[in-house]
Protein backbone atom coordinates (compact mmCIF):
# COMPACT_ATOMS: atom_id res chain seq x y z
CA UNK A 1 0.00 0.00 0.00
CA UNK A 2 1.57 3.05 -1.19
CA UNK A 3 0.22 6.54 0.58
CA UNK A 4 0.64 10.09 -1.44
CA UNK A 5 1.56 13.36 0.34
CA UNK A 6 -0.93 15.16 2.31
CA UNK A 7 -3.40 12.96 1.59
CA UNK A 8 -6.94 14.94 2.77
CA UNK A 9 -9.64 13.81 5.01
CA UNK A 10 -12.54 15.09 6.13
CA UNK A 11 -15.39 15.21 9.29
CA UNK A 12 -18.43 16.62 9.02
CA UNK A 13 -18.04 19.80 10.89
CA UNK A 14 -19.49 23.38 10.28
CA UNK A 15 -15.89 24.50 11.66
CA UNK A 16 -12.75 22.71 11.21
CA UNK A 17 -9.22 22.51 12.11
CA UNK A 18 -6.22 20.70 10.12
CA UNK A 19 -3.69 18.59 11.66
CA UNK A 20 -0.93 16.72 10.38
CA UNK A 21 0.11 12.86 11.10
CA UNK A 22 3.11 11.13 10.30
CA UNK A 23 2.53 7.79 8.67
CA UNK A 24 6.16 6.08 7.19
CA UNK A 25 7.88 9.25 5.54
CA UNK A 26 4.12 10.79 4.05
CA UNK A 27 2.04 13.00 6.42
CA UNK A 28 -1.77 12.39 6.56
CA UNK A 29 -3.74 15.89 6.97
CA UNK A 30 -7.16 14.82 8.58
CA UNK A 31 -9.38 17.77 9.03
CA UNK A 32 -11.17 17.27 12.29
CA UNK A 33 -13.83 19.73 14.54
CA UNK A 34 -12.46 20.55 18.14
CA UNK A 35 -15.90 19.84 19.23
CA UNK A 36 -14.94 16.74 18.75
CA UNK A 37 -11.67 15.94 18.68
CA UNK A 38 -8.32 17.53 21.45
CA UNK A 39 -4.78 17.20 20.13
CA UNK A 40 -2.41 16.06 22.68
CA UNK A 41 0.97 17.42 21.83
CA UNK A 42 3.73 17.89 24.25
CA UNK A 43 4.35 20.85 25.66
CA UNK A 44 7.65 21.40 23.36
CA UNK A 45 6.00 20.43 20.35
CA UNK A 46 7.78 23.51 18.85
CA UNK A 47 10.80 23.11 20.30
CA UNK A 48 13.90 24.43 17.89
CA UNK A 49 16.60 22.41 16.30
CA UNK A 50 20.22 23.08 18.49
CA UNK A 51 22.81 24.68 16.60
CA UNK A 52 26.26 22.66 17.15
CA UNK A 53 27.83 25.71 18.77
CA UNK A 54 24.91 24.90 21.72
CA UNK A 55 26.02 21.30 20.90
CA UNK A 56 29.13 22.42 21.90
CA UNK A 57 28.31 24.19 25.09
CA UNK A 58 27.18 21.30 26.15
CA UNK A 59 30.31 18.98 25.70
CA UNK A 60 31.72 21.93 27.67
CA UNK A 61 29.62 22.46 30.53
CA UNK A 62 28.92 18.32 31.49
CA UNK A 63 26.22 16.90 34.41
CA UNK A 64 28.11 15.82 37.32
CA UNK A 65 31.26 14.96 35.65
CA UNK A 66 34.79 16.34 33.98
CA UNK A 67 34.88 17.63 30.28
CA UNK A 68 36.08 14.70 28.13
CA UNK A 69 39.51 16.03 27.63
CA UNK A 70 39.98 16.10 31.48
CA UNK A 71 38.81 12.11 31.57
CA UNK A 72 40.36 10.77 28.29
CA UNK A 73 44.44 10.13 28.74
CA UNK A 74 46.25 11.34 25.18
CA UNK A 75 47.24 7.36 25.18
CA UNK A 76 43.70 5.73 25.59
CA UNK A 77 41.31 4.05 23.74
CA UNK A 78 38.15 5.05 23.26
CA UNK A 79 34.81 2.94 22.70
CA UNK A 80 31.19 5.09 21.29
CA UNK A 81 28.60 3.25 21.66
CA UNK A 82 25.49 4.45 19.50
CA UNK A 83 21.68 3.23 19.09
CA UNK A 84 20.99 1.14 15.79
CA UNK A 85 18.66 2.44 12.81
CA UNK A 86 15.13 1.98 14.74
CA UNK A 87 16.52 4.86 17.36
CA UNK A 88 16.68 8.81 16.74
CA UNK A 89 19.06 9.86 18.59
CA UNK A 90 21.06 12.58 16.30
CA UNK A 91 24.33 10.60 16.49
CA UNK A 92 24.93 11.90 12.64
CA UNK A 93 25.63 15.30 14.48
CA UNK A 94 26.74 14.30 17.56
CA UNK A 95 29.58 11.80 16.21
CA UNK A 96 32.04 13.95 14.25
CA UNK A 97 31.84 16.69 17.01
CA UNK A 98 32.76 14.10 19.64
CA UNK A 99 35.73 13.02 17.12
CA UNK A 100 36.96 16.29 16.73
CA UNK A 101 37.47 17.22 20.32
CA UNK A 102 39.14 13.68 20.87
CA UNK A 103 41.42 14.23 17.59
CA UNK A 104 42.35 17.63 18.83
CA UNK A 105 43.12 16.62 21.91
CA UNK A 106 45.42 14.26 20.68
CA UNK A 107 43.91 11.12 19.80
CA UNK A 108 44.48 9.56 16.40
CA UNK A 109 41.43 7.65 14.74
CA UNK A 110 43.24 4.35 15.40
CA UNK A 111 42.29 4.99 19.22
CA UNK A 112 38.61 5.12 18.48
CA UNK A 113 36.38 2.21 17.79
CA UNK A 114 32.57 2.72 17.36
CA UNK A 115 30.19 -0.07 18.37
CA UNK A 116 26.22 -0.15 17.41
CA UNK A 117 24.18 -1.74 20.47
CA UNK A 118 21.06 -2.76 19.04
CA UNK A 119 20.22 -5.34 21.44
CA UNK A 120 18.73 -8.27 20.35
CA UNK A 121 17.74 -6.16 17.12
CA UNK A 122 19.23 -7.67 13.83
CA UNK A 123 22.50 -6.23 12.51
CA UNK A 124 22.33 -2.77 10.70
CA UNK A 125 23.13 -2.44 6.63
CA UNK A 126 25.64 -0.41 5.45
CA UNK A 127 22.87 2.36 4.06
CA UNK A 128 21.67 2.30 7.80
CA UNK A 129 25.25 2.97 9.18
CA UNK A 130 25.93 5.33 6.64
CA UNK A 131 22.66 6.95 7.92
CA UNK A 132 23.54 6.32 11.95
CA UNK A 133 26.98 8.13 11.70
CA UNK A 134 26.86 9.91 8.60
CA UNK A 135 29.39 8.86 5.70
CA UNK A 136 31.88 10.50 7.17
CA UNK A 137 32.59 9.19 10.39
CA UNK A 138 31.05 5.31 8.87
CA UNK A 139 34.34 5.52 6.36
CA UNK A 140 36.97 6.91 9.12
CA UNK A 141 36.59 3.92 11.91
CA UNK A 142 36.45 0.86 12.86
CA UNK A 143 32.49 0.20 13.17
CA UNK A 144 31.17 -3.12 15.15
CA UNK A 145 27.41 -4.47 15.99
CA UNK A 146 26.72 -6.11 18.75
CA UNK A 147 25.50 -9.48 18.24
CA UNK A 148 23.08 -10.35 21.52
CA UNK A 149 23.31 -14.05 20.20
CA UNK A 150 27.08 -14.42 20.00
CA UNK A 151 28.12 -16.02 23.56
CA UNK A 152 31.72 -15.33 22.18
CA UNK A 153 31.89 -11.48 22.10
CA UNK A 154 30.53 -11.54 26.04
CA UNK A 155 32.40 -11.17 29.09
CA UNK A 156 30.85 -11.87 32.01
CA UNK A 157 30.89 -9.11 35.36
CA UNK A 158 28.52 -10.62 37.41
CA UNK A 159 24.92 -11.13 38.62
CA UNK A 160 22.57 -8.01 39.97
CA UNK A 161 20.93 -8.35 43.30
CA UNK A 162 17.37 -9.34 41.17
CA UNK A 163 19.65 -12.07 39.71
CA UNK A 164 20.25 -10.67 36.22
CA UNK A 165 23.89 -11.63 34.68
CA UNK A 166 25.99 -8.80 33.80
CA UNK A 167 27.10 -10.51 30.40
CA UNK A 168 28.39 -7.49 28.05
CA UNK A 169 30.01 -6.79 24.70
CA UNK A 170 33.79 -7.64 25.39
CA UNK A 171 34.85 -3.89 23.61
CA UNK A 172 33.35 -2.71 26.31
CA UNK A 173 35.76 -3.69 28.73
CA UNK A 174 38.77 -3.78 25.70
CA UNK A 175 39.14 -0.41 25.54
CA UNK A 176 39.95 2.41 28.40
CA UNK A 177 36.49 4.12 28.36
CA UNK A 178 33.34 3.89 26.78
CA UNK A 179 31.32 6.93 25.96
CA UNK A 180 27.21 6.43 25.39
CA UNK A 181 25.52 8.23 22.85
CA UNK A 182 21.45 7.92 22.80
CA UNK A 183 18.02 9.74 22.66
CA UNK A 184 15.71 10.41 25.59
CA UNK A 185 12.13 9.37 25.39
CA UNK A 186 9.63 7.33 26.95
CA UNK A 187 9.73 3.64 27.06
CA UNK A 188 7.22 1.45 28.12
CA UNK A 189 9.37 -1.33 30.31
CA UNK A 190 12.18 1.18 31.43
CA UNK A 191 9.94 4.31 32.06
CA UNK A 192 12.57 6.23 29.74
CA UNK A 193 15.51 5.02 26.92
CA UNK A 194 18.49 6.49 26.70
CA UNK A 195 21.59 6.43 29.42
CA UNK A 196 21.90 2.68 31.18
CA UNK A 197 19.97 1.47 27.88
CA UNK A 198 23.05 1.81 25.54
CA UNK A 199 24.37 -0.90 27.83
CA UNK A 200 21.81 -3.00 28.86
CA UNK A 201 20.02 -3.91 26.20
CA UNK A 202 21.87 -2.52 23.68
CA UNK A 203 25.38 -4.07 24.15
CA UNK A 204 23.87 -6.82 26.47
CA UNK A 205 23.58 -10.68 26.15
CA UNK A 206 20.22 -12.32 24.71
CA UNK A 207 20.06 -13.88 28.33
CA UNK A 208 20.52 -10.82 30.13
CA UNK A 209 18.08 -8.72 28.09
CA UNK A 210 15.74 -11.78 28.82
CA UNK A 211 16.55 -11.93 32.07
CA UNK A 212 15.92 -8.37 32.63
CA UNK A 213 12.64 -7.27 30.73
CA UNK A 214 11.30 -10.67 32.56
CA UNK A 215 10.87 -8.20 35.64
CA UNK A 216 8.64 -6.17 33.85
CA UNK A 217 6.19 -9.23 33.84
CA UNK A 218 4.46 -10.65 37.00
CA UNK A 219 4.35 -14.43 36.82
CA UNK A 220 2.57 -15.51 39.27
CA UNK A 221 -0.34 -12.51 38.40
CA UNK A 222 0.46 -13.25 34.91
CA UNK A 223 0.10 -9.67 34.53
CA UNK A 224 2.54 -6.77 33.83
CA UNK A 225 4.20 -6.00 37.11
CA UNK A 226 3.29 -3.19 39.35
CA UNK A 227 5.57 0.34 38.85
CA UNK A 228 6.60 -0.63 35.24
CA UNK A 229 5.31 1.81 33.18
CA UNK A 230 6.16 4.83 30.88
CA UNK A 231 7.72 7.48 32.37
CA UNK A 232 8.64 5.98 35.92
CA UNK A 233 12.28 5.17 37.20
CA UNK A 234 11.28 4.96 40.99
CA UNK A 235 10.25 1.50 41.93
CA UNK A 236 11.06 0.12 38.38
CA UNK A 237 12.00 -3.08 38.40
CA UNK A 238 13.53 -3.07 35.30
CA UNK A 239 15.16 0.55 35.45
CA UNK A 240 16.41 -0.14 38.92
CA UNK A 241 17.74 -3.61 37.44
CA UNK A 242 19.56 -1.94 34.85
CA UNK A 243 21.11 1.09 36.77
CA UNK A 244 22.63 -1.75 38.55
CA UNK A 245 24.27 -3.67 35.83
CA UNK A 246 25.41 -0.38 34.33
CA UNK A 247 27.04 0.75 37.34
CA UNK A 248 29.26 -2.41 37.06
CA UNK A 249 30.77 -0.89 33.96
CA UNK A 250 30.36 2.73 34.92
CA UNK A 251 30.65 4.21 31.56
CA UNK A 252 33.30 7.46 31.64
CA UNK A 253 30.93 9.63 29.27
CA UNK A 254 27.20 9.91 27.99
CA UNK A 255 25.55 12.35 25.98
CA UNK A 256 21.79 11.87 25.38
CA UNK A 257 19.24 13.91 23.28
CA UNK A 258 15.74 14.96 22.79
CA UNK A 259 14.82 14.74 19.64
CA UNK A 260 11.70 17.01 18.35
CA UNK A 261 9.09 16.36 16.22
CA UNK A 262 10.91 16.93 12.92
CA UNK A 263 13.36 14.72 14.12
CA UNK A 264 15.94 17.04 14.99
CA UNK A 265 17.99 17.50 18.21
CA UNK A 266 16.44 20.11 20.58
CA UNK A 267 17.89 19.33 23.73
CA UNK A 268 21.12 17.36 25.09
CA UNK A 269 22.32 16.17 28.17
CA UNK A 270 26.27 15.78 28.66
CA UNK A 271 28.50 14.17 31.52
CA UNK A 272 27.60 11.40 34.15
CA UNK A 273 25.98 8.55 32.67
CA UNK A 274 23.54 8.36 35.58
CA UNK A 275 23.60 11.99 37.10
CA UNK A 276 22.71 13.38 33.02
CA UNK A 277 20.29 10.91 32.26
CA UNK A 278 18.11 11.86 35.46
CA UNK A 279 18.27 15.47 34.53
CA UNK A 280 16.88 15.22 30.96
CA UNK A 281 14.38 12.26 31.59
CA UNK A 282 13.04 15.09 34.53
CA UNK A 283 13.00 17.52 32.21
CA UNK A 284 11.35 15.12 28.89
CA UNK A 285 8.23 14.19 31.25
CA UNK A 286 7.59 18.20 32.07
CA UNK A 287 7.30 18.58 28.51
CA UNK A 288 6.01 15.49 27.24
CA UNK A 289 3.30 13.85 29.85
CA UNK A 290 0.29 16.07 28.83
CA UNK A 291 -2.54 15.71 31.19
CA UNK A 292 -6.56 14.66 30.57
CA UNK A 293 -9.01 15.07 32.79
CA UNK A 294 -11.25 11.94 31.29
CA UNK A 295 -10.87 8.95 29.24
CA UNK A 296 -13.24 9.52 25.77
CA UNK A 297 -14.26 6.65 23.58
CA UNK A 298 -11.87 7.41 20.61
CA UNK A 299 -8.09 8.23 20.17
CA UNK A 300 -6.68 8.66 16.94
CA UNK A 301 -2.73 7.80 16.96
CA UNK A 302 -0.16 7.91 14.92
CA UNK A 303 3.21 7.28 16.26
CA UNK A 304 4.81 9.87 14.45
CA UNK A 305 5.89 8.61 11.21
CA UNK A 306 9.07 7.10 10.21
CA UNK A 307 11.25 5.94 11.67
CA UNK A 308 9.05 5.35 14.59
CA UNK A 309 6.99 3.40 12.64
CA UNK A 310 9.86 1.25 11.32
CA UNK A 311 8.28 -2.36 12.48
CA UNK A 312 4.85 -3.34 14.57
CA UNK A 313 7.24 -3.76 17.49
CA UNK A 314 8.53 -0.43 17.48
CA UNK A 315 4.66 1.14 16.93
CA UNK A 316 3.24 -1.27 19.76
CA UNK A 317 4.83 1.82 22.10
CA UNK A 318 2.69 4.62 20.90
CA UNK A 319 -0.80 2.24 20.73
CA UNK A 320 0.93 1.52 24.72
CA UNK A 321 0.53 5.07 25.57
CA UNK A 322 -2.81 5.83 23.75
CA UNK A 323 -4.59 3.28 25.34
CA UNK A 324 -4.41 5.26 28.77
CA UNK A 325 -6.37 7.86 27.11
CA UNK A 326 -9.09 5.70 25.84
CA UNK A 327 -12.48 4.28 27.38
CA UNK A 328 -12.83 0.26 27.98
CA UNK A 329 -14.84 -0.98 25.05
CA UNK A 330 -13.13 2.37 22.96
CA UNK A 331 -12.24 2.62 19.76
CA UNK A 332 -8.44 3.45 18.70
CA UNK A 333 -7.36 4.42 15.31
CA UNK A 334 -3.32 3.73 15.19
CA UNK A 335 -1.41 4.69 11.86
CA UNK A 336 1.50 3.17 11.66
CA UNK A 337 3.27 1.97 8.20
CA UNK A 338 5.53 -1.22 9.42
CA UNK A 339 7.58 -0.79 6.37
CA UNK A 340 9.96 -3.32 7.78
CA UNK A 341 6.86 -5.73 9.02
CA UNK A 342 7.04 -6.87 12.45
CA UNK A 343 10.25 -6.28 13.85
CA UNK A 344 10.99 -10.35 14.39
CA UNK A 345 10.38 -13.10 12.18
CA UNK A 346 9.14 -15.57 15.17
CA UNK A 347 6.43 -12.48 16.35
CA UNK A 348 3.82 -14.10 15.06
CA UNK A 349 4.50 -17.47 16.99
CA UNK A 350 3.46 -15.70 20.01
CA UNK A 351 -0.48 -15.11 18.86
CA UNK A 352 -1.76 -18.75 19.48
CA UNK A 353 -4.98 -19.59 20.05
CA UNK A 354 -7.04 -18.77 23.51
CA UNK A 355 -6.03 -14.82 23.22
CA UNK A 356 -3.93 -13.05 25.92
CA UNK A 357 -3.60 -15.79 28.96
CA UNK A 358 -2.71 -18.45 26.04
CA UNK A 359 0.24 -15.75 25.16
CA UNK A 360 0.79 -15.42 28.92
CA UNK A 361 0.88 -19.31 29.72
CA UNK A 362 3.35 -19.68 26.62
CA UNK A 363 5.51 -16.91 28.31
CA UNK A 364 5.51 -18.92 31.77
CA UNK A 365 6.97 -21.58 29.70
CA UNK A 366 9.61 -19.43 28.20
CA UNK A 367 10.23 -16.15 28.39
CA UNK A 368 10.58 -13.85 25.43
CA UNK A 369 11.02 -9.72 25.36
CA UNK A 370 8.63 -9.90 22.00
CA UNK A 371 6.03 -12.41 23.41
CA UNK A 372 5.25 -9.75 26.17
CA UNK A 373 5.02 -7.32 23.66
CA UNK A 374 2.19 -9.77 21.79
CA UNK A 375 0.83 -10.50 24.65
CA UNK A 376 0.43 -6.43 25.41
CA UNK A 377 -1.23 -6.02 22.16
CA UNK A 378 -3.57 -8.80 22.57
CA UNK A 379 -4.78 -7.20 26.14
CA UNK A 380 -5.32 -4.28 24.13
CA UNK A 381 -7.17 -6.11 21.44
CA UNK A 382 -9.11 -7.24 24.04
CA UNK A 383 -9.85 -4.32 25.95
CA UNK A 384 -10.74 -1.93 22.88
CA UNK A 385 -11.69 -1.95 19.23
CA UNK A 386 -8.57 -1.31 17.49
CA UNK A 387 -8.42 -0.32 13.88
CA UNK A 388 -4.69 -0.92 12.04
CA UNK A 389 -3.90 1.32 8.90
CA UNK A 390 -0.29 -0.02 7.84
CA UNK A 391 1.79 -1.83 4.61
CA UNK A 392 0.48 -5.22 6.17
CA UNK A 393 -1.87 -7.97 4.91
CA UNK A 394 -5.48 -7.83 6.25
CA UNK A 395 -4.99 -11.58 7.24
CA UNK A 396 -1.89 -10.55 9.05
CA UNK A 397 -3.66 -7.81 11.11
CA UNK A 398 -6.90 -10.14 12.28
CA UNK A 399 -3.69 -12.41 13.31
CA UNK A 400 -3.03 -9.93 15.89
CA UNK A 401 -6.43 -9.93 16.88
CA UNK A 402 -6.71 -6.28 14.92
CA UNK A 403 -9.13 -4.46 12.56
CA UNK A 404 -7.31 -3.90 8.75
CA UNK A 405 -8.22 -0.76 7.24
CA UNK A 406 -6.42 0.29 3.99
CA UNK A 407 -6.68 4.19 4.87
CA UNK A 408 -7.11 6.51 7.53
CA UNK A 409 -11.23 7.98 5.55
CA UNK A 410 -11.40 4.17 6.24
CA UNK A 411 -11.51 4.09 9.80
CA UNK A 412 -12.56 7.44 10.11
CA UNK A 413 -15.81 6.24 8.87
CA UNK A 414 -16.59 3.32 11.37
CA UNK A 415 -16.76 6.06 14.04
CA UNK A 416 -20.14 7.07 15.24
CA UNK A 417 -20.01 10.59 16.42
CA UNK A 418 -18.10 9.83 19.26
CA UNK A 419 -15.55 12.76 20.89
CA UNK A 420 -12.00 11.92 21.14
CA UNK A 421 -8.31 12.42 21.03
CA UNK A 422 -5.92 12.86 18.61
CA UNK A 423 -2.34 12.12 19.09
CA UNK A 424 0.17 13.03 16.51
CA UNK A 425 3.36 11.55 18.11
CA UNK A 426 2.62 8.81 20.18
CA UNK A 427 5.94 7.41 21.09
CA UNK A 428 6.40 10.82 22.77
CA UNK A 429 3.35 11.61 24.28
CA UNK A 430 2.27 10.48 27.66
CA UNK A 431 -1.68 10.88 28.40
CA UNK A 432 -1.92 11.54 32.60
CA UNK A 433 -5.00 10.92 33.66
CA UNK A 434 -5.50 13.82 36.33
CA UNK A 435 -7.40 13.29 39.69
Amino acid sequence: MSWKQNTKTSLDSPQTQTILLGYGTAKLRMDFSPERFSPLMPHDSKARRLTDAELGAALDEPIGAPRLEEIIGKNDRVLMVVPDATRVAGVERLAPLIVQRLNEHGLSDSQIEILIGGGIHRAPTTVEINRILGEGVASRFAVHHHDANDESSVVKLGHTTRGTPVELNRLLLENDHVVALGAITFHYFAGFSGGRKAILPGCASARAIRANHLLSFDLERLQKREGVASGLLEGNAVHEDMDEAVSMLNPSFLVNTIINARNEISAVYAGHWREAHRRGCAEYNAAHAVPINRRRPVVIVSCGGAPRDTNMIQSHKALEHAATALEPGGTMIALAECSQGLGRTDFLDWFVPGGSPATAQKLLQGYQVNGQTAWGLRKKAETFRILMVSSFDNELVRRMGLEPHTSLESALATLDGQDGYIIPNGLTTLPQLMN
